[in-house]
């Protein structure tokens, strides 16, 4: 029976081995996610400020076009 227990030890080595290689992706997987968020929201900000742009230049065309002649 001392054959069995190097062969077990191998087992649990790779069992073992394979789940912390998948842990890492999945925490390269959840950084990628964050960063993924992080880019939507600054792009979300910049599609406001746009907007807000767009009503003051729709309220300054306004007042432009009150004084043609």
């Amino acid at each position: 029976m001392t054959a069995a227990k190097p062969k077990f030890a191998s087992q649990m080595n790779r069992s073992v081995s394979e789940a912390a290689g998948g842990s890492s992706e999945i925490a390269t997987n959840i950084a990628e996610a964050a960063t993924a968020a992080e880019e939507t929201a600054a792009e979300v900000a910049h599609n406001r400020q746009a907007a807000g742009l767009a009503q003051i230049s729709a309220g300054l065309s306004w007042l432009v076009g009150r004084f043609g002649y």
